[in-house]
This record gives C-alpha cells, structure tokens and sequence, in this order.
C-alpha cells in the first residue's frame, strides 16, 4: 500500500510539475486563461472552453486552476477542497467530450500531457491531490533554494577564479 501510495504520488507530482513549470509549447503561444476566483464560476469557465473546442485554451484553464487551489490551500483548505471537487466533477462529467477537445491540440506531446494531466486530475479523490500540491510546492521552493543557493556559490566561485586571474596577470605585467 505504501509502495502504491508513493508511485502514485510520484506520477502526481511529475503530472502538477507538467503545468506548474510549463513554457511556451513548441510553435504555439500558450494561451492565457485566468481561473475563477470562486468554484461557483468555475463549472462554466470549463465548460465555455470546452464549447469552444479551444484545446490548449482548456488545458491552460486546468493548470490555473490547479495553481489557483494551491494558493488557496495556503490560505483556505476548506476552499481549495471546494474549488477542486468542482473541477474534478466537471472533468469527470465531460470526459469523452474532453478527451475529444485535447485531441485536437496540434503539438501531441502537450496533447499527450494534458489528457494524462486531466485523468489523473480527475480520478484522484481530491485530499490527495491537495497533499500531492502542497508537498510539491514545498518541494518547488525546496528547489528553487537550493538553486538560489547554487547559483550564489558559483557566482563566488567564479570571482574567485577572476581574482586569481587578475593577480596572475597583474604579477605578469608587474615583472
């Protein structure tokens, strides 16, 4: 059961960090597409993408509301749980109709993603996917020090070379 709990959490975590560290998908300019505040709007944002057959436009929608719960958990949890039982019963609702819209996204890899994103978004019970989003924006700041960190003893690391230099070569010309 651990070894089940942890796979799945591994598979969640690489499917959130699909969207929390998106870029610009090869030749298409990713859609902006704001999350509701509320879980009340939220039905009929998804749904008015879905209608549109606006692929990319409805998985950007997924990854925003899916930042848009974490800050709420942050804050709220009560909302966030909200919030994501309102996405997850929509996506659950639509699936085929979905499946069908994030078919048509013309870069496959991102198509490919964004179904595998959806269905787990959608079959997880919805505590655990809040765990899954606390633990990795934890872990993406966790990160995102150590990078800071990194970075920092590189930059010292190269004004020391560049010292050893400029006295090497100041000890040169001195000569």
């Amino acid at each position: 059961m651990r070894k089940l709990f942890f796979v799945l959490m591994a598979v969640a975590a690489m499917t959130l960090t699909s969207c929390l560290g998106k870029t610009e998908a090869p030749g298409q300019s990713d859609p902006q597409v704001e999350a509701p505040a509320e879980a009340n709007d939220l039905s009929a944002a998804l749904e008015s993408l879905l209608k549109s057959g606006n692929g990319e436009g409805f998985f950007a929608l997924v990854c925003n509301i899916q930042e848009k719960a974490i800050s709420l958990l942050k804050d709220n949890p009560a909302k966030a749980k909200e919030y994501l039982n309102t996405a997850q019963q929509f996506l659950k609702k639509n699936a085929a109709q979905i499946s069908e819209v994030l078919s048509q996204i013309s870069n496959t890899d991102m198509a490919e993603r964004a179904q595998e994103f959806i269905k787990s978004m959608s079959e997880q019970p919805v505590n655990q996917l809040l765990g899954i989003m606390g633990d990795v924006d934890g872990q993406m700041k966790d990160v995102q020090e150590a990078i800071d960190g990194q970075i920092g003893d590189i930059q010292d690391a190269v004004n020391e070379q560049l010292n050893d230099v400029q006295d090497a070569v100041g000890g040169i010309l001195g000569k």
